[in-house]
């Protein structure tokens, strides 16, 4: 078989007018007097198929030949006759359409969150310790200034601090107390991977006269710690960028990750079962030293009546009362720690 086209040598603008010798699985094609191109069929690709457009081939060499003739079919394999088929069957093309959104779903929102769990244990030490020092990093230097608490009052949450660690077996070395003023967190507490809690003077001063709920708040934090949220946040934002990547092509958004990770897990709200973690852990550690489960519940509900104030004014405290976060629901966490003991 012989059909005529242009071909375009590799690195060459030079578009010479040839006959193509198709036969026996070989496509060879003559150019340019004693110059040749040729290699067997099944190695060509083959551009997408339009209607009214040639299908151009690609040889291994890199020469593409185009076919005068739009209509001129390529003698292909059987397997590449079928994917061709299988590409221009609508059906499929519709399929594929509303079946890509849904992979992509169970991909990004099932699979990868499954896979951090699984692989959040072997993040190494060095790793949860360079996060939590860049996030500590990027959040002093904008947004703490140090306490301006009396020095008694930071030394009595420092002394109930350092005594539920001890009642709980937890490292004084690994877990460090910060407290801070915050005009931009508000009264807040957060804990960072490698197990720094900072507590802010707000927060305190809203508690000052519970010195439990206080406890609570701070084992609350340590359960974060303890659960590894941050590092499965991380880890779930690492493996859907890279689930993403694969998916669109771009690569850039997963260096963009690496050198941003710290900012990461600041920015990040823990979700609802990572909530109800913490909280459990805070809960069970109340019971274990001896102290009421409603410590916590007393310490919630300081900070709804703080939030509700706060509503009615223009102050920012309210946008980042990380404790009354809507998922799960204020009401349900006070109710499930005034509830915990009687449902152990």
């Amino acid at each position: 078989m012989r059909v005529s086209g242009l071909l375009y040598p590799f690195s060459n603008s030079t578009a010479y007018e040839v006959e193509a010798l198709l036969e026996n699985g070989q496509l060879v094609i003559h150019y340019d007097q004693n110059r040749a191109a040729r290699c067997a069929l099944d190695n060509v690709s083959l551009s997408t198929q339009i209607p009214g457009v040639p299908v151009q081939a690609t040889l291994p060499s890199g020469e593409r030949f185009v076919p005068h003739s739009p209509d001129f079919i390529w003698p292909i394999s059987a397997h590449r006759q079928g994917m061709a088929k299988f590409e221009r069957h609508y059906g499929m093309i519709l399929s594929a359409l509303l079946l890509t959104p849904l992979l992509v779903y169970v991909l990004l929102f099932k699979v990868t969150p499954m896979a951090a769990v699984l692989i959040v244990d072997y993040v190494p030490d060095s790793i949860v310790e360079t996060m939590g020092e860049q996030s500590m990093y990027v959040v002093e230097e904008n947004f703490l200034s140090p306490s301006a608490l009396p020095p008694q009052t930071q030394q009595e949450i420092h002394a109930i601090w350092e005594d539920a660690l001890v009642k709980v077996a937890l490292s004084q070395e690994q877990y460090q107390l910060g407290i801070y003023a915050s005009e931009h967190f508000g009264a807040n507490a957060f804990a960072l991977p490698h197990g720094q809690v900072v507590i802010t003077d707000d927060l305190i001063s809203a508690l000052k006269d519970n010195p439990d709920a206080i406890r609570a708040v701070l084992l609350h934090e340590i359960g974060h710690v303890e659960g590894k949220h941050s590092i499965r946040l991380a880890a779930q934002a690492f493996a859907g960028t890279i689930a993403m990547s694969f998916i669109f092509g771009d690569m850039e958004g997963i260096l963009e990750l690496l050198i941003g990770s710290g900012n990461l897990i600041m920015g990040a709200q823990f979700s609802q079962k990572m909530e109800w973690e913490a909280d459990n852990f805070a809960l069970e550690r109340l019971t274990q030293l001896g102290h009421s489960n409603t410590d916590f519940a007393d310490a919630l509900k300081h900070l709804k009546t703080l939030s509700e104030t706060d509503k009615d004014s223009t102050s920012e405290r309210a946008q980042w009362l990380e404790y009354l976060s809507t998922h799960p629901s204020l009401e349900a966490r006070i109710q499930h720690a005034q509830s915990y003991q009687h449902n152990q």
